[in-house]
């Protein structure tokens, strides 16, 4: 029977990110994908003005009261940006409610990147991706993300000192799983993965050109491997290679500035 995923938040409606991702990546991958929008942005902060954005912490516990008198569980929760401190609560409330017995509860800490919190966001929401992340059997930061939820400065240039303590650190928090995003080594990049026991790293050529909404595709692919029962090794490996893939398949269309052309190496990928 299909795993079925609830992805709590927002709805970037032009920019390939978020929900936008998530949604199609996770559905293609075999599971059913249920959403609960945090916000809902015309565009994503990233290049683009005078975007709108709307709050739905309101709606929220309104949409989450039908789903439990309609006896709705889903066997995945995984959360991603997050605006108002007050939805952690809700989100906490699902995980306690409306997450099946032995089902899985992910957290991607998506606030931050290049060292800086993203637009409008500030320490409160630091402190909701903490406690989440404690109850986390999964957690996916980024390397600034990571830096932010174990108090470290961030460092641009990377040591392994410094990567070895994020992520021990950053396990420390509580999550069962560490899948740090955005490791560099040389001219490499990737991602690592920590359990307390399993310790796996996986680095790639870096491309030249990047692109805002990798993280998300990502954390989508990465947890689309999970639920298909990869290990460390061959997740991060194939997660990885899809997103490397997918900038090669963007960057030589200057019109497409605000996202990766992920959609045909999808179907490459769903084949496999």
């Amino acid at each position: 029977m299909s795993k079925k995923i609830l992805t709590i938040q927002d709805i970037s409606c032009y920019g390939q990110c978020s929900v936008t991702v998530a949604l199609p990546i996770l559905s293609a991958l075999g599971f059913e994908t249920a959403i609960l929008p945090s916000a809902i942005l015309s565009t994503h902060t990233a290049g683009f003005k005078n975007f709108t954005v709307l709050d739905l912490t309101n709606e929220m516990p309104k949409i989450i009261n039908h789903w439990k008198s309609e006896n709705i569980k889903f066997d995945v929760i995984y959360t991603g940006y997050i605006g108002n401190k007050i939805q952690f609560d809700y989100i906490l409330d699902i995980k306690n409610n409306l997450l099946n017995e032995g089902g899985l509860f992910i957290v991607d800490p998506a606030m931050a990147d290049n060292g800086n919190m993203y637009y409008g966001l500030g320490n409160d929401i630091v402190l909701g991706m903490i406690r989440i992340s404690k109850e986390a059997d999964y957690i996916l930061p980024n390397i600034t993300e990571a830096s932010f939820l174990t108090g470290n400065k961030y460092q641009e240039i990377q040591t392994k000192e410094y990567q070895d303590k994020l992520i021990k650190d950053l396990y420390k928090l509580g999550a069962k799983n560490v899948i740090l995003t955005g490791v560099t080594e040389n001219n490499k990049i990737g991602a690592r993965a920590y359990n307390g026991i399993d310790d796996v790293t996986v680095l790639k050529e870096k491309e030249k050109t990047s692109y805002h909404g990798t993280g998300d595709i990502f954390s989508s692919i990465v947890i689309g491997n999970i639920l298909n029962g990869l290990d460390f090794k061959a997740n991060l490996d194939k997660a990885t290679d899809f997103i490397i893939d997918s900038i090669r398949n963007t960057v030589n269309d200057k019109s497409h500035s605000y996202g990766v052309k992920y959609e045909e190496i999808l179907k490459d990928y769903r084949l496999n």
